[in-house]
C-alpha cells in the first residue's frame, strides 16, 4: 500500500474526532462534568480488568506523568479509582477502578448511546444500513491493527 493511501485513511479517521467531541462527548451531557481524559482513564482500567501503574496509564493515554497525577488525584477524590500497592514491587503504586467508577462509566456509556440514537433518528433507513455495514467492517479491521 502506498503512503498517500495511508495518509487519506489517517485523515479520514481524524476527521471523525470533531464529530465525537462536538456531538457525543459534549459537556452538557451532564455526567457530572468529568473531563474526557478522566473517562479515558476509567475506560482503560475497565478494559484491562485490573490495576495499572501510573506510568502504564500515562503511556497508554499519551498523558504526561504530572497531568496523569492530577487526573488520578481527581478520580480518587471522587471515589472512582483507588491506589493499590503492587504485590511484586513495593515501590510501584497501581491505580484500580472502584465499583463507583465502574457504575459512573456505565452510566456515561448509556448517556452517550442515547445521544447517538437521537442523532440517528434523522438518518434514513438506507443510510443506516450502509453505516452499520461500514462500521462493522471498520471495527473488524481496527481490532486487527493491535
Amino acid at each position: 500500500m502506498d503512503d498517500p493511501f495511508r495518509e487519506k485513511i489517517a485523515e479520514d479517521l481524524l476527521a471523525l474526532l470533531p464529530f465525537y467531541h462536538n456531538k457525543i462527548f459534549r459537556m452538557q451531557q451532564g455526567v457530572s462534568g468529568m473531563q474526557v481524559a478522566q473517562y479515558h482513564t476509567l475506560g482503560v482500567l475497565m478494559r484491562e480488568k485490573g490495576p495499572l501503574s501510573m506510568s502504564e496509564l500515562g503511556k497508554r493515554l499519551y498523558i504526561s506523568k504530572p497531568y496523569m497525577t492530577v487526573l488520578v488525584d481527581l478520580l480518587i477524590r471522587d471515589g472512582h479509582v483507588e491506589r493499590q500497592p503492587d504485590p511484586r514491587d513495593r515501590r510501584i503504586i497501581n491505580i484500580a477502578l472502584t465499583r463507583k467508577g465502574t457504575r459512573h462509566l456505565r452510566q456515561a456509556g448509556s448517556l452517550y448511546r442515547d445521544t447517538i440514537r437521537e442523532l440517528l433518528d434523522n438518518v434514513d433507513r438506507q443510510d443506516l444500513e450502509e453505516l452499520s455495514t461500514s462500521l462493522s467492517t471498520i471495527r473488524k479491521i481496527i481490532t486487527r491493527m493491535d
